[in-house]
């Protein structure tokens, strides 16, 4: 697997602070269709999502996440879409399929992927890193004209993250970012000029949600350090949380 390569001691720069949420239980609510998330237990493994906008840096800190654990903890690295037929045919056809119907493609892979990959993985005890997870649902598919309430319902019932990181940028660095790309090779939520502001707020607001739906998250921001500090910070929170577990 491929991923930056961490740092000796002695060469690592200061640590950047980042703002990190307690892993504690949140108060209930009192709007019911945030209730998202199965019973299903993640043990012995360790369930890790990682996810924000497009241009953020979500694929680079997976691969540098797993390359920082890998050693020593036993790490299985995937993404959503799925490696699986259904998961290309999403990636592929994401200008063909709109609305409630890409809605529901994304979230039959969802489910599928937690019964047919992630649950065995974890089940092996091993730290499952997920690129996207439904965060980008409901950020993407809402983005997309997909009502909250039924972009929440198609995904009830997948697995709670025990380790949630959202990534985040400032919106003109963000913008930069997604101009560097080729047109052509870009994603339909890209191209719109306001793209990287509207996809802020959005997962912000998820943010909120999934937090309220009892999953907090750890807040990184990609745009004041590298990727292989950022790896390290990751590290250090999913070995805590592991130990914790395995105590």
């Amino acid at each position: 697997m491929r991923g930056d390569e961490p740092s000796s001691a002695s060469s690592r720069p200061a640590r950047t602070p980042v703002r990190c949420t307690s892993l504690a239980p949140p108060q209930p609510t009192t709007r019911p269709f945030v209730m998202l998330f199965s019973s299903t237990p993640t043990t012995p493994g360790l369930l890790v999502t990682v996810d924000g906008p497009n241009g953020a840096g979500k694929s680079t800190l997976v691969s540098a996440l797993a390359c920082e654990l890998g050693p020593r903890l036993p790490v299985y690295a995937t993404r959503q879409p799925s490696p699986t037929p259904l998961g290309a045919m999403i990636r592929s056809s994401e200008q063909s399929f709109h609305g409630r119907a890409l809605a529901c493609l994304v979230a039959a892979d969802r489910h599928h992927q937690v019964e047919s990959e992630l649950l065995p993985q974890l089940r092996e005890g091993r730290i499952v890193i997920c690129d996207r997870y439904v965060e980008s649902s409901l950020v993407l598919q809402a983005l997309d004209g997909v009502p909250l309430e039924d972009i929440i319902a198609i995904n009830r019932g997948v697995l709670r993250p025990d380790v949630r990181f959202r990534l985040k940028v400032p919106a003109a660095a963000l913008q930069a970012r997604l101009g560097e790309r080729e047109r052509t090779g870009r994603e339909r939520f890209e191209l719109a000029p306001d793209a990287a502001e509207r996809e802020l707020v959005m997962y912000a607001r998820a943010d909120d949600l999934l937090a309220e739906s009892g999953a907090l998250s750890i807040v990184l921001d990609t745009g004041v350090a590298g990727p292989s500090e950022i790896a390290v910070q990751m590290a250090e929170a999913v070995r805590a949380r592991f130990s914790e577990r395995s105590a």
